[in-house]
């Protein structure tokens, strides 16, 4: 019998009845487990699919572990704007179904690994050097050990595919289809006309150093706008592309462009 793992945010309202009427449900086919985003860990991750019940925020928090256990994951959206967790609660029972008769295939996104002295995370979306204050900081970047710019303003966004419709999207960053191999650096308010947006080859490693400067006494690392570590002068930040990628689980009767129609309002007049 195959195994499911429904993780849900229990601050969504009604979010116990909801839950409590899709396992008696899918319990007629399938090994069902359940926990809230609190309480997930690595332990508790193992299963054949993993459904987020929330927003993507709960996508982004659930998806380290699943990474780590290289277990699809798919979102149903019971937030707001609900861009990564693409399926309606009526569509749940479909998707299991057409995932388990193989009819529906895993996308392999891009995952980070961001280095910070000892410690090792691994980021989905975007992680973001800015500064704690409304002062400016100036950060050194640097690809592949070779110099590349120093930049002052308000900070850099280093983006994944998944991630350039999200913050980096705001800041005047790129779209990039889900599934390409590449990087996104993004400037945020850069006191220069000259800094832009780049993408690189997702091969290079980046290296952020937060140099003594004036403003740089407080800054902060936010991953995926779930986990803030703070940064100090003449920290180094390493970032590469992990070897494990996202198994996500798109929704089959939608299109990248059409989600961007429909979430963002893209090419609307």
């Amino acid at each position: 019998m195959k195994k499911i793992l429904i993780v849900y945010n229990q601050s969504k309202p009604k979010i116990k009845n909801f839950l409590f009427k899709l396992k008696s449900i899918l319990r007629k086919k399938y090994s069902i487990k359940s926990c809230t985003t609190e309480s997930l860990t690595e332990k508790i991750c193992s299963s054949d699919l993993i459904i987020t019940l929330g927003g993507d925020g709960t996508i982004l928090w659930v998806g380290q572990f699943a990474v780590k256990k290289q277990i699809p994951v798919f979102g149903v959206n019971l937030g707001g704007l609900g861009y990564l967790a693409e399926f309606g609660i009526k569509e749940i029972f479909y998707a299991v179904k057409l995932y388990f008769e193989g009819k529906i295939l895993p996308q392999k996104r891009t995952v980070l690994e961001v280095l910070y002295g000892e410690k090792k995370y691994v980021v989905i979306n975007d992680c973001v050097l800015k500064s704690n204050s409304s002062k400016v900081v100036k950060i050194e970047v640097s690809v592949n050990k070779k110099f590349l710019t120093s930049i002052i303003g308000d900070g850099i966004i280093v983006s994944t595919p998944t991630g350039s419709t999200a913050y980096s999207l705001a800041s005047g960053g790129s779209i990039v289809e889900p599934e390409a191999k590449v990087i996104l650096l993004t400037p945020i308010c850069p006191h220069s006309l000259t800094h832009r947006p780049i993408i690189l080859d997702d091969s290079k490693t980046i290296e952020l150093k937060v140099p003594v400067y004036k403003t740089n006494n407080s800054l902060i690392l936010a991953l995926d706008s779930q986990k803030n570590v703070f940064i100090k002068q003449n920290d180094i930040i390493k970032i590469k592309v992990l070897e494990k990628k996202l198994l996500f689980l798109a929704n089959n009767k939608k299109s990248f462009y059409s989600i961007l129609e429909q979430k963002l309002s893209w090419g609307k007049r």
